[in-house]
Parts: structure tokens; sequence; C-alpha cells
């Protein structure tokens, strides 16, 4: 007799539902798995034997035969414990054989027959919800990340004795638990932390309110730091897709609690300027794929203080995930796209002593370090940047001034305007400013006539084509602040102000 079962394995960030036939026939006890198992899949012959044992079932003496399809897909992990241990079940006929319908199971099994939780529970509930199956069998520890995908039944099972009695229609499934409150976290900054700045803080509102990236130019400790870390405090919480998203990342890259709710706050990563190219972008080991930072900080801020000390492969591996949301990794055995939908924010001092401000009348350093610090940050990255910000240090009559607006305050207005966005972009694929496509931004969402007429002055001065359709963007997300329908010359102006000279560390 043959049975099929749904299991479910994790394939870069996302899950992939795998069929599970197993036969059991005639011929000398064996067991025998197919279908490009990796060593985990392999051994789950031995788990699920001893927990089928010790679960009061029968391990029968006959030929087994495990085949998982797509056969050609490499398996890994072991989650598909729980699914073989049900086909093993349904093909010896110990429980009933339409159990099995519509409903995948999830999870590894111990010795015991305790069913442990699977902390990639999310995204294989989302691949499972995406074929079609309703019901989803799961430990308790991960049925409340299962619990927030709509139209899924979730089954809560503490061991294999407990799901074959509810097979059977004999008992009960447990009741999902309470989550941790990990997305109801507050923050301990505030951006009325904030002395002076006000040009700074006023950039980080118009960030916020578009999604736009930003680079903070200064001394040393004149607050590009602070500036950045408060940028989180002021994003609206994320919508139940990238939430959805967001949590499947940081679950499958172990970061999460496996009982732990929604992520509902952006995440904010800020990975050391030693970091490897390999751990901002991601990489594939063996047959598991790794989130890099860039991946990590999708749905919210990624921050890379003291950029020009990160290695060049670091920063020209950002070009492509700015421009695209994704980060492609290739290798000779596969390609894996991550998501990758940060908002960008660049740290770095002027030059290596971190004085050539102003005058520079303090700066130590020689023409040539200047020279090769600056060279670090390349020409075609800072061109990415929306806003490009000089961080000065406040005067005394600054920092004696009233304090600013809280975070809160301002993340209302930043609500108000990205509102007025996802209106106007109702019908389209984006809702924010910063995803508006340049072939769309100029065909049906240019400024009016004065701000057309300015923006071409600053190409003809130097202005490149996509400093100029960035220029564009920031200027609606100025209008959006203002509550104007359509940018005019003075957003257009803010916002060439707003992207600076296109000037980066040491440049005079």
């Amino acid at each position: 007799m043959v049975a099929q079962v749904k299991g479910v394995v994790v394939s870069g960030v996302a899950g992939l539902v795998i069929r599970v036939e197993v036969e059991v026939a005639q011929g000398l006890p064996s067991v025998g798995v197919i279908g490009l198992a990796d060593a985990a899949v392999g051994e789950s012959k031995w788990r699920v034997r001893s927990a089928i044992g010790n679960a009061g079932c029968k391990w029968p003496a006959a030929r087994v035969t495990i085949g998982l399809s797509p056969a050609d897909i490499p398996k890994h992990g072991t989650s598909l414990d729980l699914p073989i241990a049900v086909g093993v079940l349904l093909a010896t006929e110990q429980i009933p054989k339409d159990c099995a319908r519509d409903a995948t199971f999830i999870g590894e099994l111990g010795l015991d027959g305790a069913l442990r939780p699977f902390r990639a529970a999310l995204p294989a509930a989302i691949a499972a919800k995406r074929c079609g199956i309703s019901r989803v069998y799961v430990a308790p520890g991960s049925a409340r990340q299962v619990a927030v995908v709509p139209g899924v039944e979730v089954v809560v099972i503490r061991d294999l004795e407990h799901l074959v009695s509810v097979l059977r229609g004999e008992s009960l499934a447990d009741a999902i638990p309470e989550a941790d409150a990990i997305g109801a976290m507050t923050s301990t900054v505030d951006m009325c932390d904030i002395r002076g700045h006000a040009h700074g803080r006023f950039a980080l509102e118009v960030a916020a309110a578009g999604s736009h990236h930003l680079s903070l130019l200064g001394p040393p400790g004149v607050g590009k730091t602070m500036l950045a870390e408060r940028l989180p405090t002021i994003l609206p919480d994320l919508d139940e897709q990238t939430a959805i998203d967001v949590t499947s990342i940081h679950a499958v890259a172990g970061r999460l609690p496996l009982a732990a709710g929604l992520v509902r706050r952006p995440p904010f990563e800020a990975p050391h300027h030693s970091a490897s190219a390999t751990a901002l972008l991601g990489t594939v080991r063996g047959r598991h794929t790794i989130p890099g930072a860039l991946t990590l900080a999708h749905g919210g801020v990624l921050f890379l203080d003291e950029a020009p000390e990160f290695s060049r492969p670091c920063l020209e591996g950002l070009r492509q995930p700015m421009e695209s949301g994704i980060v492609r990794i290739m290798r000779a055995a596969e390609s894996v796209d991550l998501p990758a939908q940060f908002q960008l924010v660049l740290a770095a001092n002027p030059c290596p002593c971190g004085f050539a401000v102003g005058k520079g009348a303090s700066c130590r350093c020689t023409a040539m370090a200047k020279r090769r610090y600056g060279e670090r940050l390349s020409g075609p990255l800072r061109d990415r940047i929306d806003i490009r910000l000089e961080v000065l240090r406040p005067t005394m009559g600054e920092l004696a001034a009233q304090v600013g607006d809280s975070s809160v305050q301002i993340a209302e207005r930043v609500s108000r305007a990205r509102t007025r966005a996802a209106v106007r972009f109702r019908e389209m694929p984006w809702s924010v400013n910063s995803h508006l496509p340049a072939g769309e931004l100029r065909r049906k969402w240019a400024p009016d006539a004065s701000g057309c007429a300015l923006l071409i002055e600053a190409e003809r001065g130097g202005l490149s084509l996509r400093g100029a359709d960035r220029v564009m963007r920031v200027a609606w997300t100025l209008a959006d602040l203002c509550e104007v329908d359509v940018p005019s010359r003075d957003h257009i102006a803010m916002a060439l102000g707003l992207r600076g000279a296109d000037r980066g560390p040491t440049d005079d």
C-alpha cells in the first residue's frame, strides 16, 4: 500500500511543499529514503521508528520505502519527520485513510515521540496555504507563528501519541498558546533626545515619509549615529504582508523565539564595518541559505556606520539591491533570490581623522590619505542616495533651544504623508514614493511646469538622470508632507537642497 502525505521544507527563506510517499511492501524488513534527502532527512527514519514505537503504535515488519517528491529538489532539515510518521501509520492502516487530506504536518520528532517546534514554521505554513492546504498540524512552540497566516486552521499537537488520538477522533487538539510580545516592544530612544540638528531632524522626517536612502557626513561625535538610530522610531508599523515576510526571514535566520508572534516594527540592522560581503549579502552554504544583513533589514533600516571603512565588495554589493529590492545569490549549484527592500542610512567622517570640515584647520590628514578615503564610496553608490546631509556641530544656542517634536508627533506626520502616497498609488504595485519606477515617474507623476524647468536647469548643471529621478521622488514626499497634490518649483528646490552637492568624504 502507498500513502501520501504533505510536508514542507525551507528553500531560501520560503517554504516548499513536499509530497511524502510511503510504501509498505513484502520483503526483508528495511527502510529506504529517496528523493535527494540530506543527512538530517535520511536520519529521520530512525527517529520516526522509535517515535512510532513509543507512541503505542507498531512499526511494520516489512520493506518500507519513503519517497520525497519533487525528487530532483534537495531536501534538508527535520521538518519532514512528522509527515513521514503519518505516512507510515497511513500505509499500515493504523489511522483513518482520509485524515491527511487537505492537511500538512510540520515538526521534528524525538525518540520518545515528542513533537518539537520548527523555527521556520511560518514560511512553511505560507507555502502550504499557497498550495491550497487549509489545515496545518504543528507543535505548541510553532503554533503562534502559523496562526497569523489567514485561512489556515492550526492544529496544535504535543506528541505523536496525541496526534494519533486526534486523527482517530478520540481527543481534541491543544489550544494555541499566547505569543511573546515581540512585536509590541517599545523603543528606548526618541527624537526628542536630539538637541539641535533641526536640519537633520527634518531630513529624517522626509526620509521616513518616502522611504528614501540617506547619508550623513560629519565629524566624529557630532550626532550622526544618534540621528540614524532614531529613524525607526518615526517609521509606521509594518503592514500585514510585510510583517509576515519579516517574521519569516528572522525565523529562518534563528533571530526570533519559537513562540514569538509577528514582528510589527521595522527592523534595524547595524553591522560592524569589519563585516564581510557574505555577512551583508547572504550566502548558500551546502544546501542551506543564510540571509545576510540586507535581507534581515527587509522592511526596515540598514545602517552602515563608518561606511568608508567597509570593504569594497560590501559597498558595491549594495548597488543592485538598492534598485531592485532583491539580493540574488549565484552559486554553481543553484541561484537564490532573497528579499532586501530596505532603507539605507550611511554615516561617514569627512576624512580619516574626521576633522576636514569648514576650513579644515584641525585636519592633519595628507592629501593622498583624504583622496583614498573619499574613493571608498564610489560615485555610482553616492548617486543612489536620495538625501545627502552634512551634519555639523550644533551651536550653543541650538543646544539650549527648546526640545523638538517627539517621535510620536513626527510619526503622525509621516503616517499622513504615507497615506496620501498610498491613496495616490492605490492601483499600483507600490505605495511609497521611493519605489516609483523612473518611467512612470516622468510619464505620469512629473512636477508642475515650474518644477520641471528647475529640474532641467539642474540636469544642465551636471545632475545625472538617476539623480533627477531621485530628486523628483523626494519632491513628491515633500509635497505629501505639505499636503499638496503636485510638487512645485519650491519642492524641487528643497529636494535639490536635501540631495546636496555630489560630495563625499574629503571632497572639497
